[in-house]
């Protein structure tokens, strides 16, 4: 082969891979005009990314020390163990020796879902604390605060503690410090005129054991606790004596973040409402002498907003 023909063989195959290269790259690029758009966005968020509150290992519960710390855990150990079987996770109880900082937790998704009181709750709820169910006592769904003395006292009135010593719970306890304060409000005064001193004790056990020893004249207690510690010793009915009582008023309640997993929500839900008929769930209501949980009704805890706001104005007078 001379070399002419060589070269125009070599410039024909120069070409023909030119020509080749050419209709892929076409092809491809009409097979791409013809390919669906597919969206990877997921139509239900919450499969897919779920809140901050869903925890896929464990379950956080808060419980606020209404009664002593470990008087709290050992009657709220039943009820761990029944959402563990309902919910299918692990359950770890956090606790907290205030209110407020149970009302942090629910609000920074430290924990899932909590049981507090319902001063707490009215006081936390614009800070996205979400009312999800409440016990039921007796056939009622709300409760009391009792003001106590020493039946050897001679306190007969709530007028009569002027210039004594007062037991609050927590701050922002509904029965151990709004409705008292509420009742010396009514009288025109405000605590630190109305009473000599007055002792932040944390838990209405601590409360009632304040009035039992002296230690303090009266305190404001819960009444579901009050009517737990008499069932448990009776002989405290003769021991002490109420002397005044609020309005009824919400049962402390479950709370949750309004911003929970719908799914989480849901369940957390159902396994309350179905506690007393099972088993174990019967166990935890009767170590917290709840006959049961129920849906709530936020209307029933109105009236402790009312009590804060004339606390707050007769406070701004004085």
């Amino acid at each position: 082969m001379n070399l002419r023909r060589r070269q125009k063989l070599v410039r024909y195959f120069n070409l023909a891979i030119i020509l080749l290269a050419a209709t892929f790259l076409l092809v491809g690029c009409q097979s791409t005009e013809r390919l669906p758009v597919v969206s990877i966005e997921s139509r239900d968020p919450s499969l897919t990314n779920p809140q901050p509150m869903e925890n896929q290992n464990v379950l956080k519960v808060g419980i606020s020390s209404v009664l002593s710390p470990r008087e709290t855990l050992e009657n709220y150990q039943s009820l761990a163990d029944y959402l563990q079987k309902k919910i299918g996770r692990p359950v770890i109880l956090v606790q907290r020796q205030s209110y407020q900082e149970i009302n942090d937790l629910v609000r920074d998704n430290g924990v899932d879902v909590a049981f507090i009181c319902s001063g707490a709750y009215v006081s936390g709820k614009q800070e996205n604390l979400m009312l999800l169910a409440v016990p039921e006592v007796n056939g009622k769904s709300t409760y009391q605060s009792y003001i106590i003395v020493n039946s050897n006292s001679k306190f007969q009135s709530f007028k009569d503690l002027k210039g004594q010593v007062f037991g609050f719970t927590d701050p922002i306890s509904f029965s151990g410090t709004i409705a008292p304060t509420y009742m010396v409000t009514l009288l025109d005064s405000r605590p630190n005129d109305f009473f000599k001193r007055v002792v932040y004790t944390y838990s209405h056990d601590n409360s009632i054991k304040a009035v039992l020893d002296n230690v303090v004249s009266a305190a404001g207690v819960d009444s579901l606790v009050y009517q737990y510690s008499v069932a448990k010793d009776p002989s405290l009915a003769t021991k002490i004596r109420i002397i005044a009582q609020s309005p009824e008023v919400g049962s402390p309640p479950v709370v949750v973040n309004k911003k929970i997993d719908a799914h989480l929500k849901a369940a957390l839900l159902e396994a309350l409402l179905q506690m007393d008929n099972d088993p174990i769930g019967k166990k935890a209501l009767k170590a917290l002498l709840y006959d049961r949980f129920v849906l709530p009704n936020d209307v029933a805890y109105e009236p402790i907003q009312s009590m804060l706001n004339a606390n707050f104005t007769i406070e701004q007078k004085k």
